[in-house]
């Protein structure tokens, strides 16, 4: 057997023990990215507030934090004045003694002045209220609850796991949240998730959008190419800047192998591996 379909097996057998998220993420089998470390978690951060004035105060929007509500505390060490995040689910950290030596080892290294109340808070509760953020996990369901508008939406390596059916409406509730001269910036990871290729592309939507089969085991992907995530956010009425590209020299699969379905799509969208989008309305 490949070493990706050996990872499929694996998680599919893995995500039905008893064992809940959080003792996964600790073993390190089932991860939501690497945001659980503050160097990490700022340098994304900077990365895409990088795309806005913040020498201003601004607001903003992380869609998918993952295991961690560090960046809402980052956050104010650039002037935010608020931030939410948005996730599919309820994965955070909940420990605020985490939060404390994250952002205590940050400090050693950055000074700001803002960020040495978290020594103060006794819970997470404490902490979100502390920075004038929240945290949400229902999904789009939580995004069509927000009535405010905000300066940045980004994402890291995070639109690629949204369900295919909920792309084009969380891409037009980004819109009605983004102020008129706001930004949103999304890197996108466009490999399998498996063994970094494309063995995603292997299957058909029957067997690849069942319920049971990638999305509940940890490994799914929506598999929508670059050109069509330009196509639906332009329509929504977005302006989108490719800022990079990341490309394969050589498709990392036969194309005999590639599902019957994906004929169509290009080699040229077939070999990015990774984008960084920015969008303006």
């Amino acid at each position: 057997m490949k070493l990706w379909s050996i990872k499929i097996a694996l998680k599919i057998i893995l995500s039905r023990l008893p064992i809940n998220y959080r003792t996964w993420s600790r073993l390190g089998v089932f991860r939501h990215g690497s945001m659980d470390k503050y160097s990490y978690a700022w340098n994304i951060l900077n990365l895409h507030a990088s795309e806005i004035d913040t020498s201003q105060k601004w607001s903003g929007i992380e869609i998918g934090p993952g295991d961690s509500a560090l960046s809402a505390i980052l956050a104010h060490a650039i002037n935010s004045k608020g931030f939410m995040l948005v996730d599919s689910g309820d994965f955070i950290n909940k420990d605020i003694h985490y939060y404390k030596k994250q952002i205590n080892d940050f400090l050693l290294k950055n000074h700001c002045d803002k960020l040495e109340k978290i020594n103060e808070m006794k819970s997470l509760d404490d902490m979100l209220k502390g920075f004038n953020s929240e945290y949400f996990s229902k999904g789009i369901d939580s995004l069509k609850k927000i009535n405010k508008s905000f300066n940045l939406i980004y994402s890291q390596a995070v639109l690629e796991h949204i369900d295919i059916k909920d792309f084009e409406p969380i891409m037009k509730e980004c819109y009605r949240l983004l102020k008129q001269d706001g930004v949103m910036s999304h890197v996108i990871d466009f490999k399998d998730h498996l063994g970094g290729g494309l063995n995603n592309m292997r299957f058909s939507s029957s067997i690849w959008e069942k319920e049971w089969f990638a999305k509940r085991s940890g490994f799914y992907t929506n598999r929508i190419k670059l050109s069509s995530i330009v196509e639906v956010c332009t329509n929504i009425g977005f302006s989108v800047e490719i800022r990079y590209l990341k490309k394969w020299k050589n498709l990392p699969i036969l194309r005999s192998k590639i599902s019957a379905e994906f004929s169509n799509i290009s080699n040229n969208d077939l070999l990015i591996k990774e984008a960084h989008l920015v969008m303006r309305k």
